[in-house]
């Protein structure tokens, strides 16, 4: 029996998946149970290949720049042929990367070290110091897990024990100690552990959860989630105000919707008390004024890498962060009609997709930042909104990445 997935299988694995990531923009979960059914992959050599495609995947840019220095090409098949002759590891990549890096420029250096795309480096390297980026980057490469008790179907204790039980080896978050940190396993599916089957504990990362937190108190209160789905912080939102919460769930996606809805009742969400909403928030209007609203806005993920480093091949021009952009801009102008208090947040590093919205939107005169309903990290220095709007760090809180504004509307209907 082999103890790691044969050569050719694993070259033509790694070929296809990223053809597949590149042409088709998914993620790396979605692209790799595409590749294991269309190829018809089964039995030990998965679980390996999961891992092996994670890795490449991950450090994209960096083996890619080393194939074409070696004649390969840079197109998947030569990528996957050169990383086959260097017998599948990622240690020497790495090794090989350090020694080539010597002497580039900064952003250089730093985009093909932890393989982002140089634009990003470049835009981050304007407003934070080198180390600081760097920190950043790396945080990011690192493989991670948390977890959320909810307490809609058990205590913290129980939680805890369950997840004892389970063989998950885990840490408290002081702070918010409905989160733990997971040591271990960090790469089994652990939609198969029994706490998560049963919705006694989440797969949520802390920095979503922040998200939520800096709402403020929102028990008894009208809630507008203005891009629900998948339903996370909406269901966080009702964990931590005991179902007291009223509120109109939006998404553009009508798959989506549905499967929020089913997750919604396993968690103990009284759904009686959400209207679910097929539409696009960039346009919706309403007939009321919210106490408060949520724009979790769509974004290119650049603060959710170590959850789908595919992100950083979707984001590898500069026009797909022009395009969300625009989009969040949009759907947070639109939002503002409707809410007197807003809490927009994206998923990313990038301050194109954080702070340069905000700043247009303060502009205008919009709206205006107020404190947040939790103690965070100020938003990126030398932005208008440093020290105003706020960020969840990777490197600080080993999480994901995240914006976070608080907003008072000036243009709120009603």
């Amino acid at each position: 029996m082999y103890t790691t997935p044969p050569a050719t299988l694993t070259r033509y694995f790694l070929s296809h998946l990223l053809m597949i990531i590149a042409n088709k923009h998914i993620s790396y979960d979605k692209a790799f149970k595409l590749v294991i059914k269309t190829q018809d992959i089964r039995g030990w050599v998965v679980p390996l290949l999961y891992r092996i495609g994670f890795h490449v995947v991950n450090n994209y840019y960096g083996i890619r720049w080393l194939a074409a220095k070696e004649g390969y090409g840079v197109k998947p098949p030569a990528i996957a042929a050169y990383f086959t002759a260097l017998g599948f590891s990622i240690k020497k990549v790495k090794r090989m990367l350090k020694e080539e890096v010597k002497g580039m420029r900064t952003s250089r250096r730093l985009a093909l070290l932890y393989s982002y795309p140089e634009y990003v480096v470049e835009d981050l390297l304007r407003y934070l110091r080198p180390k600081t980026v760097e920190e950043i980057l790396k945080s990011l490469n690192k493989r991670k897990r948390w977890l959320r008790i909810n307490t809609l179907k058990t205590s913290l204790d129980r939680a805890y024990r369950c997840l004892d039980e389970t063989g998950v080896i885990y840490k408290v978050y002081e702070d918010l100690e409905y989160m733990v940190f997971v040591e271990h396993p960090k790469w089994d599916p652990i939609s198969r552990n029994r706490c998560v089957r049963e919705g006694y504990v989440i797969p949520q990362d802390l920095a979503s959860a922040y998200v939520v937190e800096a709402l403020g108190p929102v028990r008894d209160k009208t809630l507008l989630d203005a891009c629900s789905a998948p339903g996370l912080k909406l269901s966080l939102a009702y964990m931590l105000t005991g179902n007291r919460l009223t509120s109109y769930s939006v998404d553009i996606s009508r798959r989506r919707m549905k499967a929020q809805l089913i997750l919604m009742k396993k968690l103990g969400v009284d759904t009686s008390r959400i209207v679910f909403v097929v539409g696009d928030s960039i346009h919706m209007g309403y007939n009321r004024v919210f106490d408060y609203a949520l724009v979790d806005a769509p974004c290119t993920g650049l603060g959710a890498v170590y959850s789908d480093p595919a992100v950083k091949i979707s984001a590898g021009r500069r026009s797909k962060l022009e395009y969300y952009h625009s989009k969040q801009y949009d759907i947070l102008k639109n939002t503002l009609r409707y809410a007197r208090r807003i809490v927009y947040a994206t998923c990313s590093i990038h301050p194109y997709e954080g702070e340069h919205v905000v700043e247009k939107i303060i502009e205008e005169g919009l709206a205006e930042p107020v404190e947040p309903g939790v103690e965070l990290e100020p938003a990126y220095p030398n932005t208008r909104v440093h020290r105003k709007t706020w960020r969840i760090y990777p490197h600080i809180y080993d999480s994901q990445g995240f914006y976070i504004a608080v907003l008072e509307s000036r243009v709120v209907e009603g």
